[in-house]
C-alpha cells in the first residue's frame, strides 16, 4: 500500500501547488478574471478536501519525514512547493511571474506570495533556513545563496527526495543495501558479536559503532543481522579524494534519512592514522557528530579515532572457527581432506572463501570439481592481488641439507620453529595465553652480516611451517606521503594473517630504526608514527614475521623487547666454510675433480660467506663449461674464488 498512497498525496501536493500559483497570480492582476478565481478556489477546496481525507498513515513519505525531524506545517509546505516547481514544469510559468528566481528553485518569497503568509510565519521560515536546518544537512534540500536577502535564497529538491515522496524511491548508486543471505553461518563467538553489535543500535541514540575485523569475514552480513532496519554503506575505497567521499556520505546522509536505514561506512583502514594528513578522516568525523542516530563504522583497523564528538562503541568481529571453515568450504564444493586442510590452514571468513573459490574456477576453467592443490592456487591469487607490488611470494628451492650453521644457532632456529609449530597446545591447551600481555604472534630478528643465511633460513622455516614466505619491496612500501607507509603496511599484514603467510622485512632497519627522542621537525615526528605503528601491528599480528638486519644495533629497542627471537648469524669459521665449499659444488650432475681442496679454499678465502661461497662455486661451473674442462678441478675454483674475492675489495693473503 506504500506506493498508492504516497502517489495519490503526491500527485494532489503537485496539483495544489499549482493551483496556489496560478490563484496568485491572477490576484495580481488589475482586472482580475472572477469566473476562472471561483472555479481555481473551488478546485483549490476539493484538493484540500481529499489531502485532509488521507489517513494518518505512516506509509505516507512526507509524514515520516516530518515527524523525524519535527518539521512545522509551513516547513512541510515549503518543501512541498519546492518539489512541485521542479516535477511539475506548467507549474513554473506561473511562478515566474511571482519571482524571476523561480528558474532555480522555490524561494521563501515565491512560498510567501502562494500561500500569503503572515509575516511573523515567514520570519519564522526565513530562520530556519538561515540555521543549520537538517534537510539541508542531509542533503535532502539544496541551497542557493546566490543572493543575500534570505527570502531569494533558492530551494532545490534532490532527484531521491522527489523519487521518495512520489513512492517510488531509487537509491543512489554510491549507497549499497547490506543484505542477508538465504544461509548464514556463524560460531558462537561470532553470534555473540552479532548481539553486541545489535544492541546500540536497538537504542536509536547518537553513536559511533565500530565493528572491527579482517575483510571478507561476513561484517557486513552481521550489521544486516544485527539490525532492525535497513543498512545502507558506502566504501572508502571508492572515495580516495575527500572530494569524492563528501558526495557519497551526502548520499548516504540523505538517503538514511529519508527511508530510515543505518548509515554504514565500510574500510576506515583506508584512513591516515594522522587525522590531520587525510581531509577525508575529518569530512568522515563531520559526517558521524551531524546524525542524530547511530551510524555503523567498519575497519579491519582496529582502534582507529575518527575524535566525532559521539559516543563510541566498538565490538570485534571474529573469523569463524575451523569447524564452520570447514563447513563454509564443503558448501563451495571442496571435498572433506581438503575442505579440513584448507580450513586450518587458512583463518578466512565467508567471503574470502567465496572470492578464493570464484577466482579457483577461473584458474581452471573446465573443472567440475575442484581439488585441494587448485583452491590453494585461489587463496594464493587473492593474497597475491591484495598486496599487490608490495610484497612478493619466494619460492624456497633450498633444503636443510643446504644449510651450515652453528650447532647453537641451529638449536636457536629449531626452538622458533617449535614455537610457532606448538602455539595452539602452550597457549590454548596449557593456558598460557592469559599471560601474554600481547599477541601471540611470533616476531624473530635475524642478524649478521651480508650472505650469513638469514633470508635462506627464513625460507627454509616458511617451508618447514608449510607456510608461504613473502618478501615485503620497502621500495615500495615507504612513502613520502604522510600517513601511506601505514595504511600499506595494514595491507601487508592483514593479508598475511589472512593469507597464512610468513612476512620477511629484509634490511628492517630502514623501517624498524631508532626512534627520535629529540624532535626537530615533521619528519622526525612521522618517522617516529611509522615506527610505533609498526610495533603495535606487530604485536596484534596472528603470524610469523622474521626481520633481518646486517646492523642490529639500529633496530629500534622497543622492538626487540617485543621478539620472540633474536638469532645471529655469524660469518661462518674454517670448518664451516669448507663445509659450505662443499655442498655448494656438489650437485647430482657436476663433475668435481678428485683434487678439490675444500680446507684448502676456506684457508684462502677467509672472509668469505655462503652467500660469496654460492657465487663463485656457480662461476667455477661456468668457467669450466666455457673452457671445455671434462671436471671443475681445484685450479678453476681458485680462479673463480679469487675473482669473488676481488669483487668484495678484499686482498688475497700471501699463504
Amino acid at each position: 500500500m506504500t506506493a498508492p498512497i504516497a502517489r495519490r498525496e503526491y500527485d494532489l501536493h503537485l496539483h495544489r501547488a499549482y493551483l496556489r500559483a496560478m490563484r496568485a497570480v491572477i490576484r495580481r492582476e488589475t482586472t482580475p478574471q472572477l469566473d476562472v478565481r471561483e472555479r481555481l478556489e473551488r478546485e483549490l477546496a476539493e484538493v484540500e478536501a481529499a489531502l485532509a481525507a488521507l489517513p494518518d498513515d505512516p506509509a505516507r513519505p512526507m509524514l515520516a519525514l516530518a515527524r523525524t525531524l519535527g518539521l512545522d506545517d509551513d516547513q512541510v509546505e515549503l518543501v512541498w512547493t519546492a518539489v512541485a516547481l521542479a516535477a511539475n514544469p506548467p507549474m513554473r510559468v506561473h511562478a515566474l511571474e511571482l519571482d524571476d528566481r523561480a528558474s532555480w528553485g522555490a524561494t521563501l518569497t515565491l512560498f510567501t506570495r502562494m500561500v500569503e503568509l503572515p509575516p511573523d510565519r515567514a520570519r519564522a521560515l526565513g530562520l530556519a533556513l538561515v540555521g543549520d536546518h537538517p534537510l539541508v544537512r542531509r542533503g535532502v534540500l539544496v541551497i542557493g545563496h546566490g543572493d543575500r536577502v534570505t527570502s531569494a535564497w533558492t530551494l532545490a529538491p534532490a532527484r531521491e527526495l522527489i523519487a521518495h515522496l512520489a513512492g517510488a524511491p531509487r537509491r543512489d548508486p554510491d549507497c549499497a543495501l547490506l543484505t542477508v543471505p538465504a544461509t548464514v553461518l556463524h560460531d558462537d563467538a561470532q553470534r555473540a558479536a552479532v548481539r553486541a553489535i545489535a544492541e546500540p543500535l536497538a537504542t536509536g541514540e547518537h553513536l559511533a559503532l565500530f565493528v572491527e575485523g579482517p575483510a571478507l569475514t561476513g561484517r557486513r552480513t552481521a550489521i544486516a543481522v544485527a539490525s532492525a532496519h535497513p543498512a545502507l554503506a558506502v566504501e572508502l575505497g571508492r572515495a580516495p579524494t575527500a572530494t569524492v567521499l563528501g558526495a557519497q556520505l551526502r548520499a548516504l546522509a540523505r538517503e538514511t534519512l529519508l527511508t530510515g536505514a543505518i548509515p554504514v561506512v565500510v574500510g576506515l583502514e583506508e584512513l591516515a592514522t594522522d587525522g590531520a594528513a587525510d581531509e577525508r578522516l575529518l569530512m568522515l568525523r563531520q559526517f558521524v557528530d551531524d546524525l542524530d542516530g547511530p551510524v555503523v563504522l567498519v575497519s579491519a583497523r582496529a582502534g582507529v579515532d575518527l575524535g566525532a564528538r559521539a559516543p563510541a562503541v566498538r565490538v570485534t568481529w571474529p573469523v569463524p572457527d575451523v569447524a564452520t571453515r570447514v563447513e563454509l568450504w564443503q558448501r563451495h564444493g571442496a571435498e572433506v581432506g581438503s575442505a579440513q586442510a584448507l580450513a586450518t590452514r587458512f583463518p578466512l571468513g565467508a567471503g574470502a572463501i567465496q572470492r578464493a573459490v570464484d577466482s579457483a574456477r577461473l584458474l581452471h576453467v573446465g573443472r567440475a570439481q575442484l581439488d585441494a592443490s587448485e583452491l590453494l592456487a585461489g587463496v594464493r591469487h587473492n593474497i597475491a592481488e591484495k598486496l599487490g607490488t608490495l610484497a612478493d611470494r619466494i619460492a624456497v628451492r633450498q633444503s636443510w641439507d643446504d644449510l651450515v650453521l652453528a650447532d647453537d644457532v641451529l638449536a636457536q632456529v629449531r626452538g622458533l620453529i617449535a614455537r610457532v609449530r606448538h602455539a595452539h597446545v602452550v597457549y590454548e591447551q596449557w593456558g598460557y595465553r592469559a599471560k601474554m600481555p600481547r599477541g601471540v604472534g611470533v616476531a624473530a630478528l635475524f642478524s649478521g652480516p651480508p650472505g650469513t643465511g638469514k633470508t635462506m633460513v627464513a625460507g627454509l622455516i616458511a617451508a618447514e611451517l608449510e607456510l608461504d614466505l613473502y618478501q615485503v619491496d620497502l621500495s615500495k612500501v615507504v612513502s613520502k606521503w604522510v600517513g601511506e607507509t601505514e595504511k600499506q603496511l595494514a595491507t601487508i599484514f592483514d593479508a598475511a594473517e589472512a593469507g597464512h603467510a610468513l612476512l620477511l622485512f629484509d634490511e628492517a632497519d630502514a623501517l624498524f630504526g631508532q626512534r627520535t627522542a629529540d624532535v626537530k621537525g615533521a619528519n622526525d615526528r612521522y618517522a617516529n608514527l611509522e615506527v610505533n605503528f609498526l610495533l603495535q601491528r606487530i604485536e596484534r599480528f596472528g603470524g610469523v614475521v622474521i626481520l633481518t638486519t646486517n646492523l642490529d644495533t639500529a633496530i629500534d629497542k622497543a622492538l626487540k623487547r617485543r621478539l620472540a627471537a633474536h638469532i645471529v648469524f655469524p660469518q661462518p669459521d674454517d670448518d664451516e666454510r669448507a663445509l659450505l665449499w662443499r655442498r655448494l659444488l656438489a650437485t647430482d650432475g657436476a663433475p668435481l675433480g678428485d683434487d678439490l681442496d675444500y680446507d684448502a679454499l676456506s684457508r684462502v678465502y677467509p672472509k668469505m660467506s655462503g652467500a660469496n661461497i654460492r657465487n663463485a662455486a656457480l662461476a667455477a661451473a661456468f668457467l669450466a663449461a666455457a673452457n671445455g674442462r671434462a671436471t671443475i678441478d681445484q685450479d678453476t675454483v681458485m680462479t673463480a674464488g679469487r675473482g669473488e674475492y676481488l669483487s668484495m675489495g678484499q686482498v688475497l693473503s700471501s699463504r
